[in-house]
């Protein structure tokens, strides 16, 4: 009984192999190599022109030419703010509130008809990039704008 077994057993795990025999696979193979055959590379002519170097010059020139010091030293170029609060001290002169109100013991900030109280943000548009200043204080006749970690703080400014 036990010899059955072992044979049922053994023919269970015998399985037939998804390998093709070698003369049916060598037509494949054969296309294989076939497309993937290497072009040998030609050598380019040496009296080609280096896009890299100006004149046309067939490598780098041995030395540059020496730089004109008479020019002298370039007037620096302001090129806008570099912090946040340097952001803030050039956006915040733009930002006039029409006036203040107290409603429910807080004080709120307007702008025409649009009511702003400590804690909300106010979408700015400044060299065509998107800053959310966040009014952080409103106390008497001044108010605080807040833009990362700087804040910067200015006279409400009634319209007249």
């Amino acid at each position: 009984m036990l010899v059955g077994v072992l044979g049922f057993a053994s023919a269970g795990f015998a399985q037939r192999s998804d390998i093709l025999p070698e003369q049916r696979r060598q037509p494949s193979v054969d296309k294989a190599l076939a497309i993937v055959k290497r072009v040998p590379l030609v050598p380019l002519a040496e009296d080609l022109n280096n896009p890299f170097f100006p004149n046309n010059l067939k490598k780098a020139p041995e030395t540059f030419a020496p730089v004109d010091e008479s020019v002298g030293e370039a007037e620096p170029v302001y090129r806008g703010p570099t912090n946040d609060f340097e952001l803030l001290e050039v956006i915040a002169p733009e930002i006039n509130p029409s006036g203040t109100m107290v409603l429910g013991g807080y004080p709120l900030l307007l702008f025409g008809q649009k009511k702003v109280k400590v804690g909300d943000t106010l979408p700015i548009i400044y060299n065509e990039k998107r800053y959310s200043l966040v009014i952080s204080a409103i106390e008497g006749s001044n108010f605080t704008l807040k833009l990362g970690e700087a804040e910067f703080t200015r006279p409400i400014k009634s319209a007249n």
